[in-house]
């Protein structure tokens, strides 16, 4: 039942695209040269669902570009500045049947980053994790001065978000003591996601970051596969 419910968002993905393209075909099958320029926004609109539904949902998007590059030199920096974890990262069976009955407690939530820092050998001594009513604008913050992580109440909806946005702030935290921090924030933000991807998390990033994260599931998945291709070599 819970793989079930970890896949359900490939499903509504897979029927919202097949709905979206038919009605995409028979707005264009109707519209002729004089009404196009009228249309326009509707298509508009169209072509960004698809895109949206192919790359942050269905993940089946090809990355090109400057966000390949960037994943790229992302994943040669941790390369050289620090070792992969061996084996993915597993969230307790006991941890996880907390946070399905109540994504926000904070007792289980606590004792996940503590799993989250350790398995990347790391302290979490100074660590501290708050639910937050009013986070408004982000899911989830890390303050490096009290190293405190804050996880947004209404800007996470699901226990898959709840725990990808836990591992990113977790994350921030970790790279900070292995003093592995880019000074851009932008590139930052990309650097925590693809470590979280770097250091075994991939799989519960997957689940969760439909609508949170900086890294669309395409990106994730493009990632994931060029991790694997170079562990085969290793």
């Amino acid at each position: 039942m819970r793989k079930l419910r970890d896949n359900i968002s490939y499903i509504i993905g897979a029927v919202f695209l097949l709905f979206t393209v038919i009605d995409f075909a028979k707005l264009l099958l109707s519209v002729d040269g004089v009404d196009l320029l009228r249309y326009l926004p509707d298509i508009l609109c169209f072509i960004g669902a698809i895109i949206f539904l192919l790359s942050n949902v269905l993940g089946i998007m090809p990355v090109i570009g400057e966000k390949k590059e960037l994943i790229d030199g992302l994943i040669d920096y941790l390369h050289e500045n620090d070792e992969r974890s061996a084996e993915p990262f597993k969230v307790s069976e006991e941890i996880m049947d907390k946070l399905v009955k109540n994504k926000r407690d904070l007792e289980a939530l606590s004792l996940l980053a503590k799993d989250i820092v350790s398995y990347c050998d790391v302290d979490v001594t100074n660590l501290t994790i708050k639910n937050q009513e009013d986070l408004v604008g982000a899911a989830g913050t890390f303050t490096i001065s009290s190293n405190e992580i804050n996880i947004s109440l209404t800007n996470t909806r699901t226990e898959n978000e709840v725990i990808a946005v836990l591992i990113h702030e977790c994350m921030h935290y970790i790279l900070k003591e292995k003093d592995l921090w880019l000074e851009d924030i932008r590139e930052n933000e990309f650097l925590t996601d693809i470590a979280c991807l770097y250091y075994g998390f991939g799989e519960y990033l997957n689940r969760g970051y439909i609508m949170v994260g900086y890294l669309k599931r395409h990106e994730i998945g493009y990632a994931r596969r060029k991790l694997k291709r170079e562990k085969t070599k290793d």
